[in-house]
């Protein structure tokens, strides 16, 4: 017999919207606290226009995969509020590892601007986002046959 949950799924669902929120407001913290780099990266600032030996156009992958990695944070905490509005919990686990792979790479890309190009104020925002790793790993995935949810 399998053992019983003391939590239950609509209770795991609104842990990872909690932890996919907290990333976010991290990146938005990044990006405001950053913005002068960002308008440089994104070649807007006249004194380092992109392409020059002052900003060279790698520099402009990392506000795109920052902002594309945004976006699928916005889309995956969306999809969880949807499924729990349309009492649909168990699917709502769907984009979870998607959701892993974008959260680590945002991770690392922050973490390797931050030390290795340019040493800014990000020390909150990079707390508050592994803050939100760790919070995601210890929360334990959905279970389908939860029949208490269904």
């Amino acid at each position: 017999m399998a053992k019983k949950r003391r939590i239950s799924n609509k209770a795991i669902v609104i842990l990872k919207i909690i932890s996919a929120m907290l990333m976010l407001f991290a990146c938005c913290l990044y990006l405001f606290m950053n913005f002068g780099a960002f308008k440089r990266d994104l070649g807007l600032n006249t004194d380092a226009p992109l392409g020059s030996a002052q900003n060279p156009w790698y520099n402009l992958m990392f506000p795109v995969l920052f902002l594309l990695s945004i976006s699928f944070v916005v889309y995956y905490v969306g999809n969880m509020i949807i499924r729990i509005e349309t009492k649909q919990i168990w699917k709502a686990d769907r984009l979870f590892f998607v959701y892993q792979i974008v959260f680590t790479g945002l991770l690392l890309i922050t973490v390797w601007r931050w030390f290795l190009i340019d040493l800014t104020n990000a020390l909150l925002p990079s707390i508050v986002m592994i803050l939100a790793g760790v919070m995601n790993l210890f929360i334990p995935r959905i279970i389908d046959n939860d029949n208490a949810d269904f």
